[in-house]
């Protein structure tokens, strides 16, 4: 459903403007598929959107995401692939605890990537803070202030 070529064209592309309209405001596009429909529907869509959206934004207010480098200092292309099924890792921070959510959809496949804080002088306790992220079982998170943050799959 989502990769029908004729509703998006280039469906493996990632093309985030293909959601909004000439004048540069959202279509009205959504994507209920993981929600259900009818009677049938998640109770808890709005606040999941919601939710969702506010761990968005603040992620994005808080850092900028680039292509990973090589030892060259060149950029690593991403070559999109997709693998069956989704595959939703939820933290728990306090508890230092996940959980792995998995349905019928696909996903994209891992790559690497630099996410770097737009805050040059933000300090480790205050990245932190920002975003709530912290210690993982999936992902290793490097905080360094004034530097690219690590990121690696574990």
């Amino acid at each position: 459903m989502t990769h029908d070529e004729q509703k998006y064209p280039n469906p493996d592309e990632f093309k985030p403007e293909r959601f909004l309209h000439e004048d540069g405001s959202l279509t009205s596009d959504t994507m209920p598929l993981g929600f259900g429909w009818g009677r049938r529907d998640c109770v808890g869509q709005h606040l999941a959107e919601a939710a969702l959206w506010a761990v968005i934004t603040s992620f994005l207010a808080t850092f900028s995401v680039h292509k990973a480098v090589d030892e060259n200092g060149e950029e690593i292309p991403i070559i999109p692939k997709f693998l069956p099924g989704i595959a939703v890792l939820v933290d728990f921070p306090p508890y230092h605890s996940s959980l792995l959510i998995s349905c019928c959809f696909s996903h994209p496949e891992t790559f690497p990537c630099r996410i770097v804080p737009r805050f040059k002088n933000a300090s480790v306790e205050r990245l932190t803070q920002l975003t709530g992220l912290g210690p993982s079982e999936s992902v290793n998170i490097n905080f360094e202030p004034n530097a690219d943050i690590a990121i690696e799959q574990l």
